[in-house]
């Protein structure tokens, strides 16, 4: 169809395949990895999900059935019944964290990202932020389905990710959790009997 599609789509594959890697340890996935950084340690409702990973509300139910049979999230449903609330769990908490401080925040991510850019022959630094910025730029033309307008999920501007490396304290900016709404300030009430997902 296109040159530069064909080698997005291939360039798309190949890191997968990779963050494949990183996470299979761990039981997880890329999409279930980002999905669960999503939830952070307060939660999202599931209608604002699927928006905040770009994604279509079909794949947020199958992942979730996933999570749910693995005991990793539960749901609550919130009071008019139309809503759910989705959280992690005890062990969902624990397999993010050990997936996160082991493959992320000890550097091998970033890492493997650097090796690849490292094939340009540019400033990785720059080419990481180039690179951002032309995703989102197409990501933006070529959107189809609502936007997310919250916080980003990740840290996007170079310094503040490299300083988020280096810096000695805490190391959290926002990290891994970039939800900070609390339970506590939704009207939620728990119905842990049904496990239908939202269509």
């Amino acid at each position: 169809m296109d040159a530069v599609l064909f080698e997005l789509k291939a360039a798309h594959l190949s890191v997968q395949r990779v963050g494949r890697a990183f996470a299979q340890p761990y039981g997880l996935t890329p999409a279930r990895f980002d999905l669960m950084n999503a939830l952070g340690v307060n939660g999202m409702l599931q209608k604002d999900l699927w928006k905040r990973l770009n994604v279509t509300r079909s794949v947020i139910c199958e992942m979730l059935g996933a999570l749910l049979a693995r005991g990793w999230v539960e749901r609550v449903r919130a009071a008019d019944t139309r809503t759910w609330l989705v959280t992690l769990t005890k062990l969902g908490h624990e397999i993010f964290r050990r997936c996160f401080e082991e493959t992320v925040h000890n550097g091998d991510v970033v890492s493997m990202l650097e090796g690849g850019l490292e094939q340009c022959d540019v400033d990785t630094s720059s080419a990481r932020e180039t690179l951002w910025w032309y995703c989102t730029a197409l990501l933006g033309a070529y959107r189809t389905r609502p936007a997310w307008f919250g916080e980003d999920l990740y840290l996007c501007n170079p310094e503040d990710y490299y300083a988020w490396f280096i810096e000695p304290g805490d190391y959290s900016y926002g990290l891994p959790w970039a939800n900070d709404v609390a339970p506590s300030e939704l009207d939620v009430e728990v119905d842990r009997a049904t496990q239908l997902l939202d269509p």
